[in-house]
């Protein structure tokens, strides 16, 4: 997984965030850059939270690379994880897992539950001025589903890893489509 600013890569349909950031996947990111280069200002599927899929039980691994020019991480809710290897903050008496611009770190999480892990950045989550990186868009889900799960992506019929809408095949349970919906107020206070 790669960390990248967005305002390179932000689509200015609806509103333009000079300040915009997102996850990708490492394997995407060349595509999304070149999508967005060819087609700016048509919106592109791939510029949207992060959200990952697993299923229960699994034990999910994330190599985390900052390519900010600020310190960033992915802290998760709902996870099980190591506060002292995975919790991507910087807080109390635990180890630093934030990441430093051009840093990598692994984190490792437990998928125990079926449900949704949200995460966002905490190593700028208010940053004076600029009002830190969530509110810029850092922010993604991780969709956890009953173990033995496999998603497609429901125009191609090809499997997915990644992706806010999959279609969702169990061996035993119905298919059923899924969407993910991600709200974000990106208004500055006045004072």
């Amino acid at each position: 997984m790669s960390l990248r600013s967005r305002s390179e890569l932000f689509i200015t349909i609806w509103d333009h965030d000079p300040d915009g950031r997102m996850y990708v996947l490492k394997e995407n990111e060349e595509l999304v850059r070149e999508l967005v280069k060819k087609n700016p200002f048509t919106p592109i599927d791939l510029v949207e939270p992060l959200t990952i899929r697993a299923n229960e039980g699994d034990e999910v691994e994330i190599l985390f690379e900052n390519q900010l020019k600020t310190p960033s991480s992915m802290h998760f809710q709902e996870a099980n994880y190591d506060v002292m290897t995975s919790d991507g903050a910087n807080v109390g008496f635990n180890e630093d897992t934030t990441v430093p611009p051009g840093g990598e770190i692994l984190y490792c999480l437990k998928a125990n539950n079926e449900g949704i892990y949200y995460f966002s950045d905490v190593a700028n989550p208010i940053d004076g001025e600029d009002l830190g990186t969530n509110i810029h868009g850092l922010f993604g889900a991780l969709f956890v589903q009953h173990r033995g799960s496999t998603w497609t992506d429901p125009v191609t019929g090809g499997p997915i890893n990644s992706g806010a809408i999959a279609d969702v095949h169990h061996p035993i349970l119905p298919s059923f489509r899924e969407y993910g919906y991600f709200f974000m107020m990106n208004q500055k206070m006045m004072i």
